[in-house]
């Protein structure tokens, strides 16, 4: 008898809840048909740890919503530290600035990349598939059903290859490159999502025996496009002269592209003889060689194709008495963008023509600064100390921005892109005349 009471107050009380709702909605939008749109940011994913150091996510806050994956149950819970120390994947609420992970190797290699969700398509222009190589595909499935994704290889073969991947939910796939493209030291791959929700990292490390030759993500580009930007990339000399620069390109497709490639920095822009005016084959994947003379610490390289491409440099040489690497990969254009740095001391480049970005920074003493950056072609800036975060407001479009990153456990570039992009989903409104209709 006490049972069934709780029973019927229950149903009350759900009764008074429900007509409450309903005449709110008459009363006050009696006319309201319409649909509504809710607009949010998507949760991300930080990588796992991948190497023999920390790994290390740099979130908003210590109160953000976090959980790993693959997890027991999937509830989200309060991260308790801004700088996440994880084996596994990372799976972050949804937020209106971008986190970056930052992995350390005990070699003293520094890898970056920006947590995020991936498109249905991704291009990654980096990576090696032979024996001196440890690359790998890092596949994440962060939703509650099976994920499917293809593989795209290509190599110095004209025929890419197609290989398909299962991931199971609430889980993580790793991907050595030699297993996809054994021998091949020029790679590109593309990831091709074709169900599920997934993001992927490459980590490109080298190594033969205990000789360790450095380290770094290499971040997904954008789609083939005739004009390629890539805004960042180191000129700091390294031992024994400048550090070797090498641009990888891909057309992929049935026609082949001429190519020509200008250096715009704080030195001049011109275009440097080994980048100029370049015949490419469609669909293999060609490693360039060049040695620019600068004074300046970084530069851009802006590429023009008549067909869409793909392309990145990999600068390396000797950093700070280690052996060391890091991609620096193609932009999108620079939208409003906030991003978590944890106290590091970065170089910003930006290239466009005469431009202007406004940049606001929080300083370890939550002490927050500004200033408006211009440039003509090409604007650099670093912080006189390390920050916990920056942000950026472009004055007009075809700005392009990137990060370099470099400090004694080594060296990594970022793009200046968001790990998410705000999402609108269209809810209808409750109509109260359609429930009364006979």
């Amino acid at each position: 008898m006490f049972r069934r009471n709780i029973i019927d107050l229950k149903v009350v009380a759900s009764f008074i809840i429900f007509s409450l709702t309903l005449a709110t909605v008459v009363l006050l939008q009696p006319n309201d048909t319409g649909i509504s749109k809710i607009r949010n940011y998507p949760a991300t994913v930080c990588p796992q740890k991948l190497s023999d150091g920390t790994s290390t996510s740099v979130l908003p806050s210590r109160d953000i919503l976090v959980r790993e994956i693959p997890s027991k149950k999937n509830l989200l819970k309060p991260a308790k530290s801004a700088l996440y120390l994880s084996l596994n994947p990372l799976l972050v609420d949804g937020y209106n600035s971008t986190s970056i992970n930052v992995t350390r190797s005990q070699s003293r290699s520094l890898a970056t990349v920006t947590c995020a969700i991936s498109n249905s398509e991704q291009w990654f222009v980096g990576g090696s598939g032979t024996v001196s190589s440890r690359a790998s595909l890092v596949v994440t499935n962060s939703g509650l059903s099976l994920s499917v994704v293809d593989l795209v290889i290509y190599s110095a073969n004209p025929a890419p290859s197609l290989v398909t991947k299962k991931i199971r939910a609430n889980s993580s796939k790793r991907i050595y490159l030699d297993t996809l493209a054994p021998g091949e030291s020029s790679i590109v791959v593309r990831v091709v999502t074709k169900s599920g929700r997934v993001t992927t990292f490459l980590y490109d490390q080298r190594e033969r025996g205990l000789q360790k030759f450095g380290a770094d993500f290499v971040s997904p580009s954008n789609s083939p496009e005739k004009t390629v930007v890539i805004p960042a990339i180191s000129s700091v000399p390294l031992v024994r002269g400048r550090s070797n620069q090498m641009l990888r390109v891909l057309t992929p497709g049935k026609v082949g592209a001429n190519i020509r490639a200008q250096i715009v920095s704080n030195d001049g822009s011109f275009a440097p003889i080994a980048l100029d005016n370049i015949t490419l084959e469609s669909n293999v994947v060609a490693d360039i060689a060049f040695k620019p003379i600068l004074k300046s610490r970084n530069f851009s390289l802006v590429i023009k194709s008549d067909q869409p491409i793909v392309a990145a440099v990999k600068s390396s040489g000797v950093f700070e008495g280690v052996n060391e690497f890091t991609w620096s990969t193609a932009a999108s254009q620079l939208e409003d963008l906030a991003m978590h740095l944890g106290g590091l001391q970065p170089d910003f480049v930006f290239t466009g023509k005469k431009f202007e970005v406004r940049i606001s920074w929080m300083l370890k003493n939550r002490k927050i600064l500004s200033k408006t950056l211009s440039g003509d072609d090409l604007a650099t800036w670093r912080p006189k100390n390390g920050i916990l975060w920056v942000s950026f407001l472009p004055s007009e479009p075809d700005i392009f921005g990137g990060i370099i990153f470099k400090e004694q456990a080594g060296l990594s570039s970022l793009p200046l892109v968001a790990g998410a992009q705000l999402e609108s989903a269209a809810v209808p409104n409750l109509d109260a005349r359609v429930i009364a209709r006979e």
